[in-house]
């Protein structure tokens, strides 16, 4: 203890004011070998000398800071008179500051306000000129995505400044969409062209069906008016007596049109002497013909029909004569 004191003087340029602590600081070794051990409190012997140890180190102890207090107090004395002088003279310059820092402000303000509407604009230009893609491409089938794709591919981003960054994610979003909504176009046009062939199939289908069906009925028809004449040609053998032929439906030529008719030379009666003539009472042309065809083997309905056909002008090269 008594080298690190020498050493103190020699290096501590306040030794002179620290000998109270060296005084305290050469005593530890001693104070150490007497009351490093606690005695054994439970015994008098022991409980007596322990209070000799608290007194004496308690006295040390106070005594210590007694003199640590005293030592500082011109040193903590002059600290508070450097701080109080400081605080004062930097509140001085902060006088002189302020006002520069009040005018920067006002100009950094201003510029961050042209900053803020450069930026506003320019990321209108990027919904504008990136962001509408996505507009467009609504409702468009595969080929004018594919086809919007690649537009949206050559979207040019170097000139944005300051949201370059902004307009070049921007784009790969909107590239990105686009592409999925080609691929999901695309697989809607396939199921919709699968749709369509399945449904011009059952559709062919069907028309088949249809045209069996007419073609069935047909030869229903067919077979059923042979044995129609089949059965009355075995009533004529079975009966002497002649009965009206069944014959087949009179076939009914296309409708001709008035130039037609001007070229073969075809008259026509005039349907009012027709009507005049059958409420008249007498035998009309319309009569006459209707009979004649039934004489030439007709029944009775295909003679009306046909008789029919030429009062419509149906039947080329066939006039009727307006008397009786």
């Amino acid at each position: 203890m008594a080298d690190t004191a020498e050493n103190m003087e020699q290096q501590e340029p306040y030794s002179n004011e620290l000998i109270e602590l060296t005084r305290v600081d050469q005593a530890l070794a001693e104070l150490r070998a007497k009351h490093g051990n606690v005695p054994d409190y439970t015994t008098a012997e022991g409980y007596k000398a322990g209070k000799a140890s608290i007194k004496e180190l308690t006295g040390y102890r106070t005594g210590t800071d007694k003199a640590r207090l005293a030592i500082t107090k011109p040193h903590r004395e002059f600290i508070e008179r450097v701080n109080n002088y400081g605080k004062s003279l930097i509140a001085e310059i902060e006088k002189l500051e302020q006002p520069h820092r009040d005018a920067k402000q006002v100009v950094d303000e201003a510029e961050q306000r042209k900053k803020e509407e450069r930026i506003a604009r320019l990321r209108q230009r990027i919904a504008r000129e990136i962001t509408s893609y996505l507009d467009t491409a609504q409702g468009l089938d595969s080929s004018a995505l594919a086809e919007l794709y690649d537009q949206a591919q050559g979207i040019d981003t170097g000139d944005y400044f300051d949201v370059t960054q902004e307009a070049e994610d921007e784009r790969a979003r909107v590239i990105n969409e686009i592409s999925a909504m080609h691929d999901a176009a695309v697989q809607r046009e396939q199921l919709a062209a699968e749709q369509a062939a399945i449904e011009a199939e059952h559709r062919r289908l069907r028309e088949e069906n249809e045209r069996q069906e007419a073609d069935r009925a047909e030869l229903e028809e067919l077979r059923r008016f042979k044995a129609e004449q089949e059965a009355q040609a075995a009533r004529k053998e079975s009966d002497p007596t002649p009965e009206p032929t069944l014959a087949a439906p009179w076939p009914r030529e296309p409708a001709i049109s008035q130039d037609e008719r001007t070229e073969a030379e075809t008259s026509w009666a005039d349907e009012e002497e027709w009507a005049a003539t059958a409420a008249s009472g007498s035998e009309s042309n319309w009569d006459a013909a209707r009979a004649d065809l039934i004489d030439a083997g007709l029944d009775w309905q295909s003679a009306e029909t046909a008789v029919q056909a030429i009062f419509d002008g149906a039947v080329r090269h066939v006039a009727f004569d307006s008397g009786e």
